[in-house]
């Protein structure tokens, strides 16, 4: 039986009629994303969001949002609200990660991060601020669903006042616009036009300036040298109009990839042990790695260092082999 989301896609153009349609990438989401490549004219993108699930009133009013201010969204061609389908312009096939460790690698970055400064420049009702609250609840995912359904241990105490740490740091650098997932699988960059797409934005808010460009330079999708960490991140503070203190927010960067990677840690196990997905188990241990790198020089953070450094990565490494082979 044929998809009736395809069909009604291949409905909303006349060039769509006898399109081509490929899955993209599966993302930690429930959303699903389909392109339409028809036999001449451009490709769109199908996403199904389950209304029930996700926030789709959210993606379109942001999707007007970024698009008024300059920032390279796709255009929403058609809507079919009830049901949670979606027809897209199509941004391009490339995430930027195609571009790290080739000749056009400077130019993405740099792309990358002056549309993050033009980002963080939206000002708008519809971007909500990032609470206190919501940060605590994240941190919370890393306890339950890492450590306690994964690992099936409880955090030491002594990690409360990190956690905690982390929290606080928060609220008290300079807020502007976040993106909250500005890394190099929402990022589309084409070497030859040299332009950008950015997807992945309804969940935007207004949050801590290091928020993005932590997600960038520390994703959990690759790894960057830390000579080229220092060079980037020095290029957006020389390029950044904000008021940004460069040795404050150094630290304020490590702080924030720190929330950022314990959060996702678990929402990887937790699409596995609760959704049933195991596209993101390979990145936990690496993401485990980078989070004893940057916890470790810091002394506040002794005894979150000191818990990662003492986990069993052998046995770990087993146990998601077999969540991986195992329904």
């Amino acid at each position: 039986m044929t998809n009736p989301a395809f069909n009604w896609a291949r409905d909303q153009q006349t060039v769509l009629k006898e399109a081509t349609i490929k899955t993209l990438r599966a993302e930690a989401s429930s959303r699903a994303f389909y392109r339409l490549s028809p036999a001449a004219g451009p490709s769109a993108v199908l996403m199904v969001s389950p209304p029930e699930k996700e926030q789709n009133e959210q993606f379109e009013r942001l999707a007007a949002v970024f698009g008024k201010a300059g920032i390279p969204v796709p255009s929403i061609l058609a809507a079919d609200r009830p049901r949670g389908w979606f027809l897209l312009s199509d941004l391009g096939s490339r995430e930027l990660a195609e571009a790290y460790d080739t000749p056009a690698e400077a130019r993405a970055i740099e792309t990358a991060l002056a549309t993050l400064i033009r980002l963080q420049g939206v000002q708008d009702p519809a971007v909500p601020p990032y609470t206190q609250a919501r940060f605590r609840d994240e941190l919370g995912i890393f306890a339950e669903w890492f450590a306690a359904a994964f690992l099936g241990v409880q955090l030491p105490a002594a990690i409360a006042p990190v956690f905690q740490l982390l929290v606080e740091r928060m609220p008290i650098q300079v807020q502007c616009c976040v993106h909250r997932d500005y890394h190099c699988r929402n990022l589309l960059f084409d070497p030859d036009s040299g332009e950008l797409g950015v997807v992945d934005f309804q969940d935007a808010l207004v949050g801590p300036a290091s928020y993005d460009l932590a997600s960038l330079l520390h994703d959990c999708y690759h790894d960057f040298s830390d000579d080229a960490v220092d060079r980037w991140q020095n290029w957006y503070l020389e390029h950044s109009p904000l008021p940004l203190d460069p040795e404050s927010f150094a630290e304020d960067v490590t702080l924030t990839a720190i929330q950022r990677q314990l959060k996702a840690v678990g929402i990887f196990v937790r699409l596995r042990l609760r959704d049933g997905k195991t596209t993101h188990l390979e990145h936990v241990l690496p993401v485990l790695g980078s989070l004893s790198r940057l916890a470790a020089p810091l002394p506040q953070l002794a005894a979150l260092a000191d818990w990662l450094a003492a986990l069993d990565l052998t046995n770990i490494a087993m146990r998601i082999d077999e969540l991986k082979t195992t329904t």
